[in-house]
């Protein structure tokens, strides 16, 4: 079997599942948070990709730049210089080999966390201040209680980041946590029970808006 045929099989990111539910699922706990988590995975692949597609284009134009010197046989009459310009190119079409892989990857996980992202706005609704902190609010406690079912379960007491935590929360939440979180069996009860907010396999099929577009064909166009 030759390589290509199994490199091709290798994704440089991650898969749909680890999209789905290793990253924004885990990392979300409420609806709210899994938002929050989407979104900030799709800004980091709309970043990447607006440096890759840059990089990718000063490949390019280095590619082209020794072609040129080579065809023309700019610096022959140094054959150092003309040997160096060979390797060169050599190396940049490699590097644009794994330009293209990556940017593939990219534009791949870029559409999953679009699509999470959609979806879960939908769910959401607009965001006002007042209910963006009270989502928050949620949102949190969920992770307090999340850390300290996580602490019963492993060493059989709260750690000291979980008091940390619990003791940062304005005074109200602080004392609605502490509750919850001191009888172990119901707490482990409570999580092992929670309602799960996970994304469905097969979201729907989304059109991505203009400004998506235009960096997608940026980067089908590198």
């Amino acid at each position: 079997m030759d390589l290509k045929t199994l490199l091709n099989d290798h994704q440089t990111g991650m898969s749909q599942f680890q999209d789905d539910y290793l990253v924004t699922v885990r990392a979300g706990g409420t609806l709210y948070g899994q938002y929050k988590q989407a979104l900030r995975e799709l800004y980091k692949r709309f970043r990447g990709l607006r440096e890759l597609t840059s990089n990718n284009a000063r490949l390019q134009n280095d590619i082209g730049e020794l072609e040129y010197k080579i065809d023309c046989k700019v610096g022959c009459d140094n054959r150092f210089e003309s040997r160096r310009n060979e390797i060169d190119l050599k190396e940049k079409i490699m590097l644009m080999e794994e330009s293209q892989r990556v940017i593939k990857d990219t534009k791949r996980e870029f559409t999953r966390f679009y699509q999470q992202a959609a979806y879960l706005k939908g769910k959401i609704g607009d965001l006002t201040d007042e209910k963006r902190h009270q989502l928050d609010i949620e949102m949190w406690e969920f992770k307090i209680k999340e850390m300290a079912v996580v602490d019963w379960i492993t060493s059989g007491r709260l750690r000291n980041n979980t008091f940390e935590f619990l003791h940062s929360c304005p005074k109200s939440m602080k004392l609605r946590l502490a509750a919850s979180i001191q009888n172990q069996e119901e707490l482990i009860e409570w999580y092992d029970s929670k309602e799960e907010c996970h994304i469905p396999k097969d979201l729907p099929e989304i059109e991505l808006p203009g400004d998506a577009e235009k960096i997608l064909s940026l980067a089908e166009l590198s």
